[in-house]
């Protein structure tokens, strides 16, 4: 009863955060990090991670994906105060346009455990 409480209300559960090594590139950089996982109060099965590269236009109200950066299925147990660290790596396309007050580009990443979903957004810079 008490995990069925904490997992409505999304309590312990676990978090993602992905670093970059740099956060301004130009097109068809190779973008460098890692995704960063920890685990709560309680333990948390880990079945998925997914990361796509965003484009939002603020002129027309749009938001697309542009890729998908990555996507590792795996069963991990995250031990409650746990961490895991998965390193990443990415080619960005050479047909960005460059980020502007109007144009942003994001990494969105989720982390899909057994009863719960986890989203965390980095921006990056696009220049040339």
């Amino acid at each position: 009863m008490l995990k069925k409480c904490m997992s409505f209300f999304k309590l312990g559960q676990a978090t993602i955060d992905l670093k970059l090594d740099s956060y301004e590139l130009k097109p068809g950089d190779k973008v460098n990090g890692s995704f960063l996982l920890k685990g709560r109060w309680m333990k948390q099965i880990i079945k998925r991670l997914e990361c796509d590269l965003i484009i939002q236009n603020e002129e027309d109200h749009t938001e697309r994906m542009i890729e998908s950066v990555t996507t590792i299925y795996m069963s991990k147990e995250l031990p409650p105060d746990g961490s895991i660290e998965i390193p990443m790596s990415y080619q960005l396309p050479e047909n960005l346009i460059c980020s502007s007050p109007t144009v942003t580009y994001r990494l969105q990443t989720r982390l899909i455990c057994e009863n719960t979903r986890c989203v965390d957004h980095d921006e990056i810079t696009i220049c040339s």
